[in-house]
């Protein structure tokens, strides 16, 4: 079914629902004779002609099940009709390609429905926004868009800004293009509830409303990653996570790794007791340069290196922080000493190396970190 896919929608233009249908068929394997019939097909004419042969299908280059709000029945009954009255909601398949994405719909029987389909370059992140919680006091600008697509493409709507620094969002019932957010810098995911759309940039978060797409909040102190993902988030249905780019003593709760970051009460006093023994020793030293007892020009006790050169970077990886995005506020989210930390409900050290990936589990109450490895 994946190759038939592949192969019967070569580069075809933007669109919406009413794409191309593809049925389903019983995978076979090819007999001894049939692959050396395939070989000679394709391998003889290119030894005497010396081109190789033309590939029409298409290369995919990410591949996801997406669960959202449009392979909900009970949200979109029209996929009753499209899919046979069948009960059971489709799957619903994202697909990458080298110039675009496409979105299908397959039911359980295997017949796969073309819903959308996006050619304007690479696609480097895509989510379909769920369907946002309505409160009497507030208003769905896009009810009659719904249900949206989130995309970051190579090309922005606008086709001026830089690669990668804008967010389209299109109408999967009309296939327009309804808003389009702008960044000054490349964007590398998204992510999405029913409350806010999370855009992560290379060392900052913005969150924006799900029902205006105005901003909401924002997060400047993430710890960048070396890779796979470069500013890893967790987004659950209330909690967002995200690597900080250092521990505050004075917000850290229980639990979390104690690494060569994260000092114990015996390595703390210890500290102390050499910042004592420093300090009494330069008196000393001071006391007899006065006296004319020591030579101008002898070693210090520590070494020539000075401590300014030495001096450890605030910066430290793996700090987690968790926060409520119902109540850290509009605004700058700030974890500092001088913030009385609004809205932080974890900060802590998860480990000794920077956080690659992160997510939270089915209740949506804990947070897993992986930790990253550097290239």
């Amino acid at each position: 079914l994946g190759d038939r896919m592949a192969s019967e929608s070569p580069r075809r233009p933007s669109r919406c629902a009413g794409g191309v249908v593809v049925r389903a068929q019983a995978a076979t394997e090819q007999s001894y004779m049939e692959s050396v019939v395939t070989f000679l097909q394709d391998v003889v004419p290119q030894a005497y002609t010396g081109a190789p042969p033309t590939d029409e299908k298409e290369k995919i280059v990410w591949v996801r099940f997406e669960k959202a709000d449009i392979n909900d029945t009970s949200r979109s009954p029209e996929f009753l009709e499209m899919h046979s009255g069948s009960s059971d909601p489709p799957l619903c398949l994202m697909i990458g390609y080298a110039d675009g994405m496409q979105i299908w719909s397959i039911s359980l029987g295997g017949e796969a429905q073309e819903l959308f389909s996006v050619r304007h370059g690479p696609v480097r992140a895509a989510h379909i926004l769920p369907a946002p919680h309505i409160s009497p006091l507030m208003i769905d600008s896009f009810a009659d868009k719904r249900p949206l697509l989130g995309v970051c493409k190579s090309t922005g709507s606008s086709g001026t800004s830089p690669p990668y620094c804008c967010v389209d969002l299109y109408s999967l019932r009309t296939g327009e293009m309804v808003k389009s957010i702008q960044f000054k810098t490349p964007i590398y995911d998204l992510h999405c509830n029913r409350e806010i759309l999370v855009v992560a940039l290379q060392e900052k978060i913005a969150a924006f409303d799900s029902c205006t797409f105005t901003k909401k909040f924002f997060v400047t102190s993430c710890f960048p990653c070396p890779g796979p993902n470069l500013n890893p988030i967790a987004l659950g249905g209330r909690w967002l996570a995200y690597a900080e780019n250092k521990l505050i003593r004075c917000h850290q709760s229980r639990g979390g790794a104690c690494g060569d970051n994260a000092q114990s009460y015996t390595a703390t006093v210890i500290s102390a007791a050499k910042t004592l023994k420093t300090g009494l020793t330069m008196v000393g030293k001071v006391v007899t340069q006065l006296a004319g007892t020591l030579p101008t020009g002898a070693p210090d006790e520590e070494g020539a290196t000075p401590h300014s050169t030495t001096r450890r970077s605030p910066h430290a990886p793996g700090v987690i922080t968790v926060i409520d995005t119902h109540n850290v506020g509009e605004g700058q989210v700030l974890v500092s000493e001088d913030s009385d930390g609004e809205g932080v409900v974890a900060h802590f050290p998860a480990h000794d190396k920077p956080i690659s990936c992160m997510e939270f589990n089915p209740s949506g109450l804990d947070v897993g970190p992986t930790p990253g490895k550097q290239p």
